[in-house]
């Protein structure tokens, strides 16, 4: 925010897909390498990455490896980013990443804007880990609403047509997330079959067609001592949550369509 360093993504070379993590010193014009893929993970580890993150390289068209994504505090001081399904953290002024060990896996890690702990979606629950790696479930499905509720992702619509990716956000203070709850209960079930491996049993998805039932979308304020406020608007006349921004720590400014727009 003040304009003293720029944090960006870039690869050793143009034959190179792995993005490394660096920051540029505005003023002297220094860079320094905060996280490099290669050095942070096994070669001999498991690298294959969750479902959700395989799909938003798809929908974002993204091509390259390493370090696709990240996100930082308010002052930009503290960085965290996935790889492989696993959580990194890293300070922008000492230039270090670590791992921060929590389980897994790890999708959209996001600090709060306080830079003391890190909020991350894993499955269907959303978590909240401390620097220390300490971890707490915010929120989870109820019994009987495994594999139909998840909480602080996007829904495909969001994410396919609307390109709102990400599911939660925090409140200036990082004392509360605001969260989507998506119920897919009634979205009818397509199965994708694989021509190049018809052997293959076909993947099933949930695909909200025309004329059929979309996804239930919610907004709660979920704080970290255990409250929760429901968020209110005409759900029924506009369905489609577009985009969610805070004010202040007292208001959030919602984005909502109707299905016919």
């Amino acid at each position: 925010p003040d304009g003293s360093r720029v944090v960006f993504l870039r690869s050793s070379a143009g034959d190179d897909p792995v993005n490394a993590l660096w920051v540029l010193d505005a003023r002297s014009g220094e860079e320094r390498l905060v996280a490099d893929p290669r050095r942070l993970l096994d070669p001999d580890a498991d690298d294959s990455l969750p479902a959700a993150e395989r799909a938003r390289r798809e929908r974002m068209r993204e091509g390259a490896g390493g370090i696709t994504a990240y996100a930082t505090d308010t002052d930009v001081r503290v960085v965290a980013f996935a790889l492989a399904g696993r959580l990194f953290v890293g300070g922008l002024l000492s230039a270090a990443a670590r791992e921060l060990e929590v389980p897994g896996p790890v999708f959209d890690p996001r600090p709060d804007p306080t830079a003391t702990s890190v909020a991350y979606v894993s499955g269907a629950e959303l978590r909240v880990a401390g620097l220390d790696g300490t971890v707490r479930t915010v929120a989870a499905p109820d019994d009987g609403e495994e594999g139909a509720v998840s909480w602080g992702s996007a829904d495909f619509v969001a994410a396919e047509e609307m390109h709102r990716f990400r599911g939660f956000w925090w409140r200036p203070d990082g004392e509360a997330l605001a969260a989507c709850r998506v119920d897919v209960t009634h979205v009818e079930q397509w199965h994708i079959s694989d021509p190049a491996h018809p052997g293959r049993p076909p993947h099933t998805v949930r695909y909200p067609a025309a004329g059929t039932a979309n996804p239930d979308v919610s907004l709660h304020v979920l704080g970290l001592d255990g409250s929760r406020v429901d968020v209110q608007w005409d759900r029924a006349a506009l369905p489609y949550l577009a985009d969610v921004r805070w004010l202040d720590t007292d208001r959030l400014l919602l984005t909502v369509q109707s299905r016919d727009q």
